[in-house]
């Protein structure tokens, strides 16, 4: 079994060693025309030009590098593209992708979906909708998303390297053993004992003798779970997720008992008395459902240097 999904998660995955150069190359060019547009807007700002002057100089001044920017961002995604294991990684580094480039890659990967293979359309339906978009025109990301580049740790680039690290050993004692936390960093930051505040803490999370610990293939197996996890547009457009409530604060999962089709679980996901566990015990049993649990999405510190977790789990059904 541990060699069947080893096989389907396409590990370890070792990149073309000149696909890799050029993807580097490529977002090292993104990432220094992004610094540089950043900076030309905050001179402009300090000029506190009003009006048609405004205007004017933002359209040139800025406008053109916006338009370098964007090539440099086509030409990375372009390089990533031929570096990944999977077709969605290839999204970026983060969930941050604009509307447009969020709607060709789900067309894409629908046009080379069936019915037995559709885990990279589904992944992009749990990233999110297209339909669903921030102030900034950028995609409202699922709340499974904790890894938002504080401490440089991106959510689909963590993902990507994780296909990089993860052996047909590691994902056997990950799936017949107890699952031990003996790896550093690549982390999805979804496992509760990631939340190392000083108050849950018994000794000083910042010690060198008490790094943090995570296990790579739990990681990778719980992020290809998401196929699981659609994302639709909610009330004033805002993005839906499977088993959450609609402020994303808290999500809501069952434990069965007898073994289920991926197409019996996925509708048992989205079954409407799981939302609501504690009023339907009943019923729950009846679809052989013997507990559901229940994690609050916790954030730590103030945006960007914050950090996300899961807190631990409680009962409710």
């Amino acid at each position: 079994m541990s060699q069947m999904i080893t096989e389907q998660l396409n590990v370890p995955f070792e990149p073309d060693t000149d696909a890799e150069s050029t993807r580097e190359s490529a977002q090292k060019t993104f990432d220094e025309q992004r610094k540089r547009l950043k900076k030309a807007i905050d001179v402009l700002k300090k000029r506190k030009l009003r009006g048609s002057e405004r205007q004017q100089a933002e359209s040139d001044e800025i406008d053109p590098i916006r338009r370098i920017v964007s090539d440099a961002r086509s030409a990375w995604l372009g390089a990533l593209k031929r570096t990944v294991p999977s077709e969605e990684l290839s999204l970026g580094k983060h969930l941050n992708a604009t509307s447009d480039e969020l709607r060709d890659a789900m067309k894409s990967a629908l046009d080379s979906a069936t019915i037995k293979q559709r885990e990279t359309v589904d992944l992009y339906a749990a990233f999110g909708c297209d339909a669903c978009m921030s102030d900034n025109g950028q995609m409202q990301a699922t709340p499974f998303c904790f890894t938002t580049g504080s401490g440089h740790q991106y959510f689909l680039d963590t993902a990507r390297q994780l296909s990089s690290c993860v052996s047909h050993e590691r994902v056997q004692t990950a799936l017949f053993s107890r699952g031990q936390l003996t790896d550093e960093k690549l982390s999805l930051r979804w496992d509760p004992l990631e939340d190392r505040r000083y108050a849950v803490m018994w000794s000083d999370p910042t010690a060198s003798d008490n790094k943090a610990k995570t296990n790579w293939a739990l990681n990778l197996l719980a992020y290809r779970g998401l196929q699981l996890m659609p994302s639709v547009p909610g009330p004033c457009g805002r993005l839906t997720t499977t088993g959450w409530t609609a402020d994303g604060d808290l999500w809501t999962w069952p434990v069965w008992t007898l073994p289920l089709s991926e197409a019996v679980v996925r509708s048992l996901l989205r079954y409407p008395s799981i939302s609501q566990p504690e009023a339907n015990v009943e019923i729950l049993y009846s679809l052989g459902i013997a507990a559901m649990f229940q994690s609050r999405r916790i954030q730590v510190g103030t945006p960007p240097l914050h950090k996300i977790n899961f807190g631990p789990a409680r009962q409710v059904g």
